[in-house]
């Protein structure tokens, strides 16, 4: 066995892209409202001798609230950081447990641009006509778009970023980076040689 590191290729840019505090206290105030009516039955005692829900019902209210914590508390631990990262191997931006990544012979392009959310129907990972993707975050209005090509298809990935200029230029060198140098110039080829 080697004690060598492990080689992990070198990051360019890196960046957290974490919901706005208004959106976190959303969440949070979900939860806790949540949580209080789940308590205020658990103790409903308190409010008089007869419980507030009984029988069948409580069983479904109990069953639609737990149902209603654990979705809040997904939410919370998944969609609160949008991490951004560009190495020597690619893109790749994930939210918790779901990940996207693209290596740079499948990046055509990238553009700073506004997202624009009726776009792609609201916030989050979402699916639009045309091959549009978006993995947004509320409260952040600018960001990338980046062309890709997957298997066969041409998509259109916009990516929220507090500091889209900056992340645009570490995903173009990336591309430059990828493409042959020319022997007449001594800089990178332009797209159309490389096809």
């Amino acid at each position: 066995m080697s004690n060598k590191a492990v080689d992990s290729p070198e990051i360019h840019y890196r960046e957290s892209v974490w919901l706005s505090l208004w959106g976190i206290g959303l969440l949070g105030l979900v939860l806790g409202v949540t949580a209080g009516v789940l308590t205020g039955v658990a103790i409903r005692n308190v409010v008089g001798d007869e419980p507030i829900i009984s029988g069948e019902g409580a069983m479904v209210f109990y069953i639609a609230f737990a149902l209603a914590v654990l979705v809040d508390v997904f939410l919370l631990f998944n969609f609160t950081n949008l991490a951004v990262r560009v190495t020597d191997a690619g893109l790749s931006f994930r939210y918790g447990m779901f990940g996207k990544s693209f290596e740079w012979d499948q990046i055509t392009s990238v553009e700073a641009t506004d997202y624009r959310w009726i776009t792609y129907g609201g916030w989050g990972i979402r699916f639009s006509t045309g091959g549009r993707r978006a993995w947004s975050q509320l409260g952040v209005k600018r960001g990338v778009v980046v062309a890709v090509t997957e298997g066969k298809n041409q998509r259109r990935y916009f990516v929220s970023s507090r500091r889209p200029d900056e992340l645009a230029d570490a995903i173009s060198a990336g591309i430059e980076r990828r493409r042959p140098i020319s022997p007449e110039t001594g800089e990178a080829a332009p797209e159309s040689e490389t096809d």
